[in-house]
């Protein structure tokens, strides 16, 4: 099983890094600003170029909990990370930090939340169709 703190050094490699959509929707590119380690999970701030941003929290091995981005056992933290990244960039290249997404505030952030089928949408309606879709534990294979 991976250790939390190499996933944390992988994802410290990208922070900064704005991840493109290419040049038609450059509005929706965006970056890892900040990374909060705590125990078990990270905290990561997310900004799009055209300034919506919010936080996300990640769920690390040591939690225990599901990790729905995971589509296959990573071979290393860095490709862990990339599944990911890949995972964020679906969440925000579709409907990025706009309306739509379930939120919750904490200290006066506002952070959106996981679902096994990507970020939780907003609608109780179509939350729960995802939800029906995917399952509890979405494509969740876990870090290895």
């Amino acid at each position: 099983m991976l250790k939390d703190q190499e996933i944390e050094v992988a994802l410290r490699k990208v922070l900064w890094q704005y991840r493109s959509t290419g040049p038609a929707l450059t509005y929706l590119d965006y970056a890892i600003l900040d990374l909060r380690p705590g125990t078990g999970s990270v905290d990561l701030e997310l900004r799009q170029r055209d300034g919506h941003s919010g936080r996300l929290v990640i769920q690390l091995p040591s939690s225990g909990a599901p990790q729905f981005w995971l589509y296959a056992t990573p071979a290393d933290a860095d490709d862990g990370v990339g599944q990911l990244l890949l995972w964020i960039d679906e969440e925000v290249f579709t409907s990025g930090l706009m309306v739509g997404r379930a939120r919750v505030e904490h200290d006066g952030e506002s952070y959106v939340r996981a679902a096994p089928y990507g970020w939780r949408l907003d609608n109780p309606g179509e939350h729960e169709h995802f939800m029906e879709a995917v399952g509890p534990g979405g494509s969740n294979s876990g870090w290895g």
